[in-house]
């Protein structure tokens, strides 16, 4: 059975330029240092930025101490931080890992570093226990979905959640083509499309035997 000490264990992974590690709180700062996204990517920087050295002692703190949530940080030969991979909703009974959060450096962005890392960190995973992986996306986050389907994830379902922070917003501008599609307005509310995604150990067996 996965245990979240056991995979400490084993870490760090490393495979070309990339180290993928355990984070640290340093991390936290280097992660605040970050530039902003591109548009319509603005909604997935991280809060740390705006948080006091106190407020981020309280975050590493918390994240580290939470049995089932293992933070990892993806440093490049010539830059100690240009990913963040949290597993989130680990069922360590089942070996599932029911979410998770993903950021690559925008400055990284195109190279294919964040697939090679992910791939990585999904491999080692299975390799210690972790039987499935699952996820949500925001239908609209098209980076996203293109780089999960590239290691294998599919297509399971679709969820709609509450986006009240829209219903003010006039969405007919070409600033939201990207986002239009996947909104809808449900009992007077405004809601987003998220597609449910799953990757499990044997469909990535058999992705891996194909590729022999």
């Amino acid at each position: 059975m996965a245990t979240k000490e056991g995979m400490l264990r084993m870490l760090p992974l490393g495979q070309g330029n990339l180290t993928i590690r355990e984070w640290t709180r340093q991390d936290v700062d280097l992660l605040a240092s970050w530039p902003p996204y591109p548009l319509s990517y603005e909604g997935f920087e991280f809060s740390f930025a705006a948080m006091s050295a106190t407020e981020r002692d309280e975050l590493f703190r918390a994240r580290q101490e939470e049995p089932n949530m293992i933070v990892l940080v993806v440093g490049h030969a010539k830059q100690p931080a240009i990913g963040y991979i949290s597993l989130t909703l680990i069922d360590w009974g089942s070996g599932t890992v029911g979410n998770f959060g993903f950021r690559i450096h925008p400055a990284w962005w195109g190279r294919g570093l964040g697939t090679s890392a992910l791939r990585q960190v999904i491999r080692w995973s299975f390799e210690h226990g972790i039987k499935l992986w699952r996820l949500d996306v925001a239908a609209s986050n098209t980076r996203a979905i293109r780089c999960y389907e590239k290691v294998g994830f599919v297509r399971t379902g679709e969820i709609w959640r509450d986006a009240s922070n829209l219903n003010d917003v006039d969405m007919n501008g070409p600033r939201y083509d990207f986002i239009r599609p996947h909104i809808r307005k449900h009992g007077g509310k405004v809601e987003l499309c998220f597609w449910v995604m799953e990757l499990g150990d044997e469909g990535c067996r058999g992705r891996r035997d194909r590729g022999r």
